[in-house]
């Protein structure tokens, strides 16, 4: 964990690529911010041919993970955002997206022309309340 003057810390989240430039998670009094949790696995690969539904799943597990390393959870999320690569994936990323995130708080979706990855069909950040 790195502090950022009083109120601000940037969380090291255990299981993500260690070596990203950026940190996952900043804490902000009893707020979480996250950074786009994207469905790679602990190695940094995202794989091949993965459906933007099997994606959703992976990056949502990511982002459990930054969450948890905060102190919060998934049923603490009060908004989230997700960037979509294909509009005809929404109605399968929603399906996916309900399962990890039952209390559907506000959401926003953006269809963006590209990820950092050209694999990527989704990521996702989001903003929590520490439990």
């Amino acid at each position: 964990m790195t502090t950022v003057g009083e109120d601000v810390k940037y969380v090291t989240v255990p299981g993500l690529q260690a070596d990203a430039a950026w940190h996952w998670v900043a804490e902000a009094g009893n707020l979480v911010f996250t950074s786009g949790a994207v469905p790679h696995d602990e190695s940094g690969d995202i794989g091949e041919d993965l459906s933007a539904g099997a994606q959703a799943d992976r990056a949502f597990a990511n982002l459990e993970r930054a969450l948890q390393a905060a102190g919060s959870s998934m049923d603490r999320i009060v908004k989230i955002t997700g960037y979509l690569t294909d509009p005809d994936s929404l109605p399968e990323i929603r399906t996916v997206r309900d399962k990890w995130i039952p209390k559907r708080p506000p959401s926003t979706f953006v269809y963006v022309a590209g990820l950092v990855d050209p694999r990527m069909l989704i990521e996702f950040e989001a903003i929590a309340v520490k439990s």
